[in-house]
């Protein structure tokens, strides 16, 4: 486990934003344009089973009736 952070070249302006990248369990990343404004981050969500089942769904994978328990 560790973080980087280093500079990047910004996707709306072309500006440098300052990125942070961290492997921890769950990879994470952020970075921000501090002349445009733009930012970006790494979101840990969870999906509904019903949201799970529609996924599984478009890639003709069989549905569930159960989430898995989680490691976190």
């Amino acid at each position: 486990m560790g973080s980087n952070s280093y500079d990047t070249e910004c996707p709306k302006c072309g500006s440098g934003v300052f990125m942070v990248s961290q492997d921890n369990h769950i990879p994470y990343s952020s970075g921000e344009c501090l002349d445009c404004g733009y930012t970006f981050y790494s979101k840990d969500d969870q999906m509904t089973l019903e949201e799970v089942n529609e996924r599984r769904r478009d890639f003709d994978m069989d549905e569930i009736t159960k989430l898995k328990g989680g490691r976190l």
